[in-house]
């Protein structure tokens, strides 16, 4: 792939993170110079990490700009293109995850920072990445869910993981994580057989996995 072809979700050379310092406080963290209740996300109760640059580099594929994965993956918009992805009748939008699908069980539930993508631009990447063609899970999902975020989080000891998965369930946690990525739960995730011709879907035991 060419830059031009390359998925919007990519992270560009270019791209870095810049924010003020990071101030620990009774009630979570904060950017330095101002008040945390203006610095948070008012849906999510999460700071989220800033990144500054021109996003006009050449792209990093397999890693994600922090702030477009949030956009896409919070408004189901297509990884590749930014725009509402197809629904399928009855099978609801497409996901294409870095994964083996002879390996899985159906239905699937799937935890992910990956957004969903058009069935044009994921057949795109198959015809143009090798490791894709060799590795991928193509599935379609009716039922989404925005569970957490993988970011960093800051304990009496400092920071931690900078990809430590905190869920909106845990409220001790949450106002402590500096957020990177937005997680969504696929629930009752199926084989897209247009791009799975061989597998047939039948009920298994759930899958938990982060990509």
């Amino acid at each position: 792939m060419n830059s031009v072809q390359a998925p919007a979700v990519a992270l560009r050379e270019g791209r870095f993170p810049d924010y003020p310092t990071i101030v620990v406080t009774d009630t979570g963290l904060q950017y330095e110079g101002g008040h945390r209740e203006e610095q948070i996300d008012p849906d999510f109760r999460v700071l989220w990490e800033l990144w500054g640059g021109t996003g006009g580099g050449i792209p990093l594929y397999g890693v994600f700009d922090p702030e477009v994965q949030r956009e896409a993956a919070d408004r189901l918009l297509c990884a590749h293109c930014l725009e509402k992805p197809d629904r399928a009748p009855g099978e609801g939008m497409l996901w294409l995850l870095r994964a083996d699908a002879a390996e899985r069980s159906w239905l699937a539930d799937i935890e992910t920072t990956t957004p969903p993508i058009c069935l044009p631009h994921a057949e795109l990447a198959f015809q143009r990445c090798v490791t894709m063609r060799r590795r991928y899970l193509a599935v379609r999902v009716q039922e989404v869910e925005r569970v957490g975020v993988l970011g960093t989080l800051f304990t009496e000891g400092g920071p931690g993981d900078p990809d430590e998965l905190v869920r909106f369930t845990e409220t001790n946690r949450l106002p402590y994580v500096l957020a990177r990525y937005l997680v969504l739960a696929l629930r009752g995730a199926t084989p897209d057989l247009t791009l799975h011709p061989d597998l047939a879907s039948s009920p298994d035991r759930p899958l938990l996995e982060v990509s």
